[in-house]
């Protein structure tokens, strides 16, 4: 049997290589149980010096393109540049490496997944497009500082409920996404499953989110469950003083 697909999508002024050190705790939880596909966005928008710091555990300093998914541009009107181009990548990932049963998104990554899976759901009513493509409807999101697209000619992505489960993380002092345009989205999705932490503008780190992700996943990735139940079996034995233990 083959493992759930989770397409994983960075935020503006990521790429792919950051997300997966900034999503450590996510694929953490994860593990083996699924296949999770990094994609780069196709915008670049120059290079962003990140420092010891930021990496945690890495040994220097690197160098990381820039990218994203669109620019945003807002004169007498707005205007979502470059949207096409990043949908056209989708669709030519859906295709070639799907189907995906997930996305991971965060900041105008998670933005990028509302589209995906509207788009999916209702492919013809209005002016964005993945083509012709054929693949089935996304079955959860994972959304941390998550916002709507605000181009007004876009409005329609969003006029019908999304049904998919769906887990949203916010930073209560998030200074990039404010948490109130997160809430609006939120209000989008029929269950949402809300998670709230003190701080800002990424995906916790946390033991406490690590259980609430991991309980939010198992429903679509049964290896996870079976892999807690171990765990909890080998606890349980521990304590029974019943593991026996190799000289």
């Amino acid at each position: 049997m083959s493992k759930p697909k989770i397409l994983c999508l960075h935020g503006f002024g990521e790429n792919a290589e950051l997300f997966k050190i900034r999503s450590r705790n996510f694929r953490a939880v994860v593990g083996d149980t699924a296949d999770l596909v990094f994609l780069d966005g196709p915008i670049d928008i120059g290079s962003l010096h990140m420092t010891t710091g930021d990496l945690v555990d890495a040994s220097i300093a690197r160098e990381f393109t820039n990218l994203g998914w669109w620019w945003m541009r807002r004169g007498r009107s707005f205007e979502a540049r470059g949207i096409g181009k990043t949908l056209d990548l989708i669709s030519k990932v859906l295709t070639e490496q799907g189907p995906f049963d997930g996305i991971l998104g965060f900041s105008q990554g998670a933005s990028l997944a509302i589209v995906i899976s509207s788009l999916l759901a209702n492919p013809s009513d209005g002016p964005l497009s993945l083509g012709n493509v054929d693949h089935p409807q996304i079955k959860f999101l994972v959304l941390a500082g998550a916002f709507q697209l605000e181009v007004p000619e876009y409005e329609y992505l969003y006029k019908q409920p999304f049904t998919m489960p769906s887990l949203h993380m916010v930073g209560t002092y998030d200074t990039v996404v404010d948490p109130e345009r997160s809430k609006i989205v939120q209000g989008y999705f029929d269950s949402p499953d809300i998670f709230e932490f003190v701080g800002g503008h990424f995906i916790p780190q946390s033991p406490k989110c690590a259980r609430v992700m991991r309980a939010f996943l198992t429903q679509f990735i049964p290896a996870l469950g079976e892999s807690e139940n171990e765990q909890s079996a080998t606890s349980t034995d521990v304590a029974a003083g019943t593991v026996a233990v190799s000289a």
